[in-house]
């Protein structure tokens, strides 16, 4: 959450600079200067830039349930070199255009970071783990801002999408619209490992047979799910929503799309356990409204344009500066 947090504060510009990884223009062989990995007109690109980048990186991907070691890390070396060269750049033509952020902006971006937290203790612990102080904080919300900034101004005010361009890309995308066959329906399930032991499996099923009487003769389905399922649903009353075949277990789905709209499935076992399944509604499959998602086809087309725009952008300053790269 923490790395989240700080790249919601700096995303804005940094990751639209990460879509814009090119070739690089110059690499230099020659002795490597010390703690130096690059040099983008007069301004160096450091090591210890690149070694907090990583750390970052590190720290997302743990958080995702996805460790790398640091060998493996080492594979993300130049990408975040370049996002690095790219940042500087960005930063350089912010200066030359008298492109600056108002201290009050860097101070309500830092309160919005902090109210992630719940104690000035957790705050303090997501610095550690980032490798800031909090000036150093505050000074990466200062260049994301003036990076952004910069973007809003040169790239993005050029950039807009026509409603016939909304209209023919949902015309040309059927597929993307279309929800499927979907059914809402409320369970009761008395857990069982699939390992267990014939006694557990046969007390299981008992159980849940002696539901199936209760409902068949005139009990309320929700009351007996709240009182019985081991289910998180039994607050709901046992209610799962709507969901799509896709979206459950095939003996629980085939189940539960072949019944009618308030029918009670006999006795269904998966991995989970047994299961009394109550059918609520059924939708059949349908293609979503153009005024339902226009909204969302004319973000998305707008999002893939600014990354051309700014991709454009950074290779053009590129195509101006002199950047030197040292082997890593």
């Amino acid at each position: 959450m923490t790395f989240d947090m700080l790249k919601t504060v700096m995303v804005a510009a940094i990751t639209l600079m990460a879509t814009a990884l090119l070739v690089p223009e110059t690499m230099v062989a020659a002795d490597v200067p010390a703690g130096r990995i690059a040099r983008v007109n007069d301004a160096d690109v450091l090591r210890k830039d690149l070694d907090r980048e990583m750390k970052l990186v590190s720290l997302k991907l743990a958080r995702q349930g996805r460790p790398v070691n640091d060998d493996q890390l080492k594979r993300y070396e130049g990408d975040i070199r370049e996002t690095l060269i790219n940042r500087t750049l960005l930063l350089q033509q912010s200066q030359s255009m008298g492109i600056d952020v108002k201290d009050s902006l860097v101070a309500k971006a830092l309160d919005e970071f902090k109210a992630a937290f719940k104690d000035e203790a957790g705050y303090q612990k997501a610095l550690t783990e980032m490798g800031f102080s909090e000036e150093m904080l505050k000074g990466q919300m200062r260049k994301g801002l003036t990076i952004k900034a910069l973007i809003d101004k040169a790239v993005l005010q050029k950039v807009s999408v026509s409603d016939q361009q909304v209209r023919t890309f949902y015309d040309e995308n059927p597929n993307l619209f279309r929800k499927p066959e979907q059914v809402k329906a409320s369970h009761i399930l008395v857990q069982v490992p699939e390992n267990a032991d014939e006694t557990k499996q046969a007390s299981a099923l008992a159980t849940i047979q002696g539901l199936k009487a209760r409902v068949d003769n005139g009990e309320n389905f929700a009351a007996l799910a709240q009182e019985y399922s081991d289910c998180p649903s039994k607050a709901k009353g046992g209610d799962l929503g709507f969901f799509s075949r896709e979206q459950m277990v095939p003996p629980f789905s085939d189940a539960a799309f072949a019944l009618e709209p308030g029918q009670t499935s006999d006795v269904v076992k998966t991995r989970f356990g047994y299961h009394l399944i109550r059918a609520t509604e059924h939708q059949a499959e349908q293609t979503m409204a153009f005024n339902d998602v226009k909204e969302a086809i004319s973000k998305r087309l707008r999002q893939e344009e600014e990354g051309k725009k700014i991709d454009a952008y950074l290779e053009k300053l590129k195509e101006h500066a002199d950047i030197q790269r040292f082997p890593l």
